[in-house]
């Protein structure tokens, strides 16, 4: 797939041949397999986050933590 997430293509080469497997040019195109098809992994993932909490210190130097989750 094109992509990882988020969806993509699937690409692939579709040629004519005949029985020996030499190039040829009388295959039906109304028979022609397709040669992209849409695929899809899914979202991609994304950092979501709550809100700062408190600070350790009310005053100089302090420290706020919040929730970090990667989904």
């Amino acid at each position: 797939c094109s992509s990882t997430c988020a969806g993509g293509f699937h690409h692939r080469v579709v040629v004519c041949q005949d029985e020996e497997g030499r190039s040829a040019n009388y295959c039906d195109e109304a028979t022609k397999p397709p040669e992209s098809r849409h695929c899809d992994s899914g979202p991609c993932p994304r950092w979501n986050y709550g809100n700062w909490g408190e600070c350790t210190q009310t005053c100089g130097d302090g420290i706020k933590t919040r929730l970090v989750i990667c989904q």
